[in-house]
């Protein structure tokens, strides 16, 4: 789920039928007024990956904006991941495909989540700290499979 995220393309919700994808929450939450079951279920599994990614991979963004601009802070991410997971994983099709387990436990452990994907952003993605490099991460990786 999260590693569709690996595709910019990914990050939007395009609905079936619809020219233009829904970027923002706001969007994608209204049209859950209107949208079929098949559809709901998509789009709150979405709004959960969605506030996942951004508050795992880009948390500093979020505290800037929030502070600067008056934006929603981390804990609206994680309210709005966590409701969204949890509404997902009572869904029929969450049953059917046997990912219920899965959102339930993303709803009740979102926070914990999120603040592992803190973490591995700073050790995998740090743009300054040549020490912490993909790079260099990637050697100490063949270094230790080696021995």
């Amino acid at each position: 789920m999260l590693a569709d995220y690996s595709r910019a393309e990914n990050l939007r919700c395009v609905l079936p039928g619809k020219p233009e994808s829904l970027d923002y929450f706001f969007e994608m939450v209204a049209a859950l007024q209107t949208a079929d079951d098949h559809i709901c279920f998509y789009i709150r599994t979405h709004i959960g990956n969605h506030s996942l990614f951004l508050s795992g991979v880009f948390p500093e963004r979020i505290r800037y904006r929030a502070e600067y601009k008056g934006a929603p802070d981390l804990k609206y991410y994680e309210e709005l991941g966590r409701a969204n997971f949890r509404v997902a994983s009572d869904h029929r099709l969450a049953r059917q495909y046997d990912l219920a387990p899965v959102f339930d436990m993303l709803a009740e452990r979102f926070r914990a989540t999120r603040l592992a994907l803190n973490d591995l952003t700073d050790r995998l993605l740090s743009l300054g700290d040549t020490n912490r490099s993909v790079d260099a991460l990637l050697q100490q990786f063949r270094g230790a499979g080696a021995g």
